[in-house]
């Protein structure tokens, strides 16, 4: 009945049913359909542009420019079809790449799908930058859900694409039914192979729901300080400091435990220890460490200390205790921190409080006994005896 529809539509239109005018109607069906669809496309771009201007948003002027191809093929496919089927060549041609035009068609679907999973995907990641600049530390696992769900997404629809295509041959689909009823020793095999591959996935999934790491998290693993680049669905890339990359299993993360400085927030407390001497008056190295500290930018305001924390035979330790807004001003804090109050102490009385090493002098018995002074040439370490000048060492 289609096809009869068809030639009754040719013949209105004056088209010879046999001849050369056959081949050039179907020769120019290609080319004249796709340009139909494309004209139809940015007509469809400019309609939609008039909407999205009344918009705050610029989404939709991207979703817009990125349907464009993928419609023109799809609308392409059809219109090309259609104009062949005016001449009875044409529908003879068209019945037996049918299989073709469908596999043309299903790729323009994926493909418009694909766009717009990309475009939701930039969305959510603007969204979350937007936030996280605000101060939101949930913006971060937004990223890590929307990359991930955007790669579990691709992959599904490139699958059941491939899927599609695949059923609309028949030669393929022969093939995959006989390789599925005769492969069964085969399946075993491979199915444990692809445990691995399987449980990796799996895994990537997990740490998606569970979320014990986010996208800009700051890591340690295997002893490396770095922050998380990238998650995937069967690994994690971390940023090392130093702009090397380290490549971590996402199996390997659920079995073993590793330091997230930023789960809950990036605040973080720090330590710097000086070493000085046991002379030193604590109680003004206190003030010179509060007085310098609100001078630095790096310093919230949240927590400082000065303790002294241990004692040795030549010096004291002083624990310096801050806090800062994330790992990485600690760090530079606590540097800083360092060569100032290293700086004080140095000049300090001229240094008179750095850590020194004390000897004193020791006299017989014999020689003590009679007044006579110190036996010369023997020298002991504080302790017993006499005491001399504090020298260095």
């Amino acid at each position: 009945m289609q096809n009869s529809n068809f030639e009754s539509l040719g013949a209105r239109l004056g088209i010879p049913g046999d001849g050369l005018w056959p081949w050039v109607i179907v020769a120019a069906s290609v080319p004249v359909g796709f340009g139909l669809a494309r004209i139809a496309a940015g007509v469809f771009r400019r309609a939609g542009s008039v909407v999205a201007r009344r918009t705050a948003t610029p989404w939709d002027e991207k979703t817009l420019d990125a349907a464009i191809g993928p419609v023109t093929l799809c609308l392409g496919v059809v219109l090309t079809a259609g104009l062949a089927k005016l001449t009875r060549l044409g529908q003879g041609l068209v019945t037996d790449l049918r299989s073709l035009l469908s596999a043309l068609f299903i790729a323009g679907v994926a493909w418009l799908l694909l766009r717009i999973v990309g475009i939701l995907t930039e969305v959510l990641d603007a969204r979350a930058l937007r936030h996280l600049e605000e101060g939101s530390e949930s913006s971060r696992g937004l990223r890590t859900q929307a990359r991930v769900l955007e790669r579990v997404a691709r992959v599904l629809i490139v699958i059941v694409a491939g899927a599609l295509v695949l059923l609309n041959f028949e030669a393929v689909r022969n093939v995959g039914v006989s390789l599925l009823a005769s492969a069964g020793i085969a399946g075993v095999v491979l199915g444990l192979a692809a445990q691995k591959p399987v449980g990796a996935i799996l895994s990537g999934l997990h740490i998606l729901f569970t979320r014990p790491i986010d996208l800009g998290d700051k890591v340690v693993v295997d002893g490396e300080f770095g922050t998380i680049e990238e998650i995937r669905l069967t690994h994690v890339v971390v940023k090392i400091w130093d702009e090397r990359r380290l490549i971590v299993p996402t199996a390997r993360l659920l079995d073993q435990s590793f330091q997230n400085w930023t789960k809950h927030g990036a605040e973080k407390l720090g330590t710097v220890e000086i070493y000085v001497d046991y002379r030193t008056p604590v109680d003004a190295l206190r003030r010179h460490f509060e007085s310098i500290l609100p001078s630095s930018k790096l310093w919230d305001e949240r927590v400082k200390a000065v303790q002294v924390t241990n004692v040795t035979e030549r010096t004291i330790e002083v624990r310096l205790l801050v806090s800062a807004r994330d790992p990485g001003q600690l760090f530079d804090l606590r540097c800083w921190l360092r060569e100032e109050m290293l700086r004080w102490v140095q000049e300090l009385e001229g240094g008179a409080y750095l850590p020194q090493e004390r000897l004193t002098r020791s006299a017989s018995l014999s020689e003590a006994a009679e007044g006579r002074g110190p036996a010369s040439g023997r020298t002991r370490r504080a302790g017993a005896g006499d005491r001399l000048p504090d020298v260095a060492p």
